[in-house]
C-alpha cells in the first residue's frame, strides 16, 4: 500500500513552511509562601519545541466564535499548523509560540495522522 502524504514530506516543509516552534503548556497552580494558589502553566512533556506555522484564522463567523461555558464569546484568532499527529493536544491548554500565548479551543488532526491544526485565541 503506497501512502498518499510522502513520509519525507514534514522534514522538506521544515525549513519553508514550519518556520515557528511551539510548546503546548496546561494549567498548574503553585502556591506562595502563605498558601495561597498561584496560577500557572508548565510544559507538557513530548508536546516542547514542535515544528509550527501561525497564521490568522480565515474561517467563518459562525466558526470563529465559540461560547464559553461563563457565557462569554472568544473569537478564534488564528490558527497554528504542527508538524506531527498530537490527539494529546486539548481544549484549555496553552500554545506558546515566539513568546506569545495562545489558549487552545480546538485541535483537530487531518485523517493522514501528519499534522494537528490548533484554533486559538491571542492571550493579551
Amino acid at each position: 500500500m503506497v501512502a498518499l502524504i510522502h513520509p519525507r514530506l514534514l522534514s522538506s516543509l521544515a525549513t519553508t513552511f514550519y518556520v515557528s516552534s511551539c510548546t503546548i503548556q496546561v494549567a498548574a497552580e503553585v502556591q506562595d509562601a502563605y498558601g495561597q494558589p498561584i496560577p500557572g502553566w508548565s510544559d507538557v512533556p513530548g508536546l516542547v519545541d514542535l515544528p509550527c506555522s501561525v497564521a490568522p484564522f480565515g474561517g467563518s463567523t459562525e466558526n470563529a466564535e465559540r461560547w464559553r461555558a461563563d457565557g462569554i464569546i472568544e473569537r478564534i484568532t488564528h490558527a497554528i499548523s504542527i508538524a506531527g499527529h498530537y490527539t494529546a493536544i486539548l481544549n484549555k491548554m496553552r500554545a506558546v509560540v515566539a513568546g506569545v500565548n495562545y489558549n487552545i479551543v480546538g485541535a483537530e488532526v487531518d485523517s493522514h495522522a501528519t499534522m494537528t491544526r490548533l484554533k486559538v485565541v491571542l492571550v493579551q
